[in-house]
């Protein structure tokens, strides 16, 4: 075969074959093992990173203010964090912002925290906590915000309830131990409490004062890092708004996901309140949050919800 021939037949193989694809990207991730984060677990398991190129590694961890120290060192290139946590890090200096919604509270249908007390209490308003103690789970963070603003809401000081910090999974211990009086707790820890008989609802809207839909947390990384990394920042948004579309149209799929990834009881995931998870960033979402955060002295004054939103383009 001349040489001009066999190069044509050469080229012509090399266009008809299948591009190799490239090797995938790694990511490391912090996030919480909590329903909360289900986009994170839909992804994987529905092979979302990965058809975007990434190869995520995942890191649980116990919340942000473990993730955001490891975001801002670089050990985590993306985390997940309440709002609150993240507009307090922005008022003090620190180069977060969101790039892609996490969890949405939703009055009425997608509660998924509730201020309990214990079954057996006589206390029946938020008013009535005035002088009690109650858990959190981190001061200074959306729990604080929310309490304090009850507390204004009901006639009593925001000071008047005393708050401490006690992990979500030993709340309903520290109230039948009577440690607490009342605990601000989240999905799956309220349906757990409450079908068990172990406590009762005081407020199934803590966070009404936010508004609804309000932000209850989200994916965020490093202003710096979105910029140096646009393609990387992109693909991972896309994976978890892929992951929010499944989640509607798949509810009951994504349920046992939760359930088999968190190993959270079947009939328990089956039962518990789930967050809205939009695809989009929406800056009115967060506006609640940050006004009453500075309402109550956690933040000095109010800003602009696009200063911590840097959605990259999809």
């Amino acid at each position: 075969m001349p040489i001009a021939a066999l190069a044509a037949f050469v080229l012509s193989l090399i266009l008809a074959a299948p591009a190799l694809a490239a090797d995938p990207t790694p990511l490391r991730v912090g996030y919480i093992p909590v329903g909360d984060c289900l986009q994170y677990y839909v992804a994987e398991e529905e092979g979302y990173f990965a058809a975007e190129g990434l190869a995520v590694a995942g890191a649980a961890m116990k919340g942000g203010a473990v993730i955001a120290p490891a975001v801002e060192g670089g050990e985590l290139a993306i985390g997940w964090s309440n709002t609150v946590s993240i507009i307090l890090a922005h008022a003090k200096g620190f180069d977060f912002a969101f790039l892609a919604p996490g969890a949405e509270g939703v009055a009425g249908s997608n509660d998924v925290h509730a201020l309990l007390v214990p079954a057996d209490s006589k206390i029946d308003s938020v008013a009535g906590l005035a002088g009690k103690t109650v858990a959190i789970n981190t001061l200074g963070n959306i729990n604080e915000a929310a309490m304090r603003a009850l507390a204004q809401k009901a006639g009593i000081a925001p000071d008047a309830v005393r708050l401490v910090e006690v992990p979500f999974p030993d709340m309903a211990g520290a109230m039948a131990k009577g440690s607490v009086q009342a605990a601000l707790t989240l999905e799956p820890f309220v349906t757990n409490a409450v079908s068990r008989g172990a406590a009762k609802v005081l407020d199934p809207s803590p966070h009404a004062a936010f508004g609804s839909p309000y932000l209850i947390g989200g994916w965020f990384a490093k202003k710096a890092w979105i910029k140096a990394h646009p393609a990387q920042a992109a693909a991972f948004a896309r994976a978890v708004a892929k992951a929010a579309a499944f989640i509607d149209a798949h509810p009951d799929k994504a349920r046992q996901i939760l359930s088999q990834r968190t190993k959270l009881a079947p009939e328990l995931a089956a039962k518990i309140v789930l967050p809205r998870f939009p695809q989009t960033l929406d800056p009115q979402a967060l506006t609640g949050v940050i006004d009453v955060s500075a309402r109550f002295g956690l933040l000095s004054k109010p800003f602009p919800a696009a200063e911590i939103l840097d959605e990259p383009a999809k």
